[in-house]
């Protein structure tokens, strides 16, 4: 797993085998960039817009593989709702574009998951630094500061 984003101190609390950190200068982010993912197989990608392009360019040319494919998920828009992908990224290696979100996964397949999830969930093996608030002090849950991967969950 390689993490991807700003603040490299934030991002170790996931343990990844390595860390790029986009604060960093762009020849130098595109350098490592490259480095670190010549072999991924799946990038989650909330960025898209300009980060997405400027990723590509980094990972195609330095893939081992060509023939192993790259699956890019696309999940949020942050930095743009379109992206000028470079057609050479799609001529140069097996790239395969899929959307996540609502009509990109038939809600049949959702809810046949659904179970599995649940019994993941309650055997422990998903964990969320939580700190719940009862919704009447919405207002307070609002200025509560979290640290890290903390979230702020109110409840009825």
């Amino acid at each position: 797993m390689i993490a991807v984003g700003r603040g490299a101190q934030r991002m170790a609390a996931a343990d990844p085998d390595a860390i790029v950190a986009l604060d960093d200068a762009p020849d130098r982010v595109a350098e490592q960039l490259g480095r670190a993912a010549s072999d991924v197989d799946v990038v989650l990608d909330y960025l898209w817009g300009r980060p997405t392009a400027d990723a590509l360019r980094a990972i195609v040319p330095a893939r081992h593989d060509d023939d192993q494919k790259l699956t890019w998920v696309q999940i949020g828009s942050v930095a743009g709702t379109e992206s000028p992908i470079p057609s050479a990224a799609l001529r140069a290696t097996r790239l395969d574009i899929v959307g996540s979100g609502q009509g990109s996964v038939p809600a049949t397949r959702i809810v046949a998951e659904l179970g599995e999830l649940l019994d993941e969930v309650a055997a422990g093996h998903f964990t969320s630094d939580v700190l719940t608030m009862p919704l009447s002090q919405v207002g307070q849950a609002w200025l509560t500061g979290t640290h890290g991967t903390q979230r702020v969950v109110l409840v009825a």
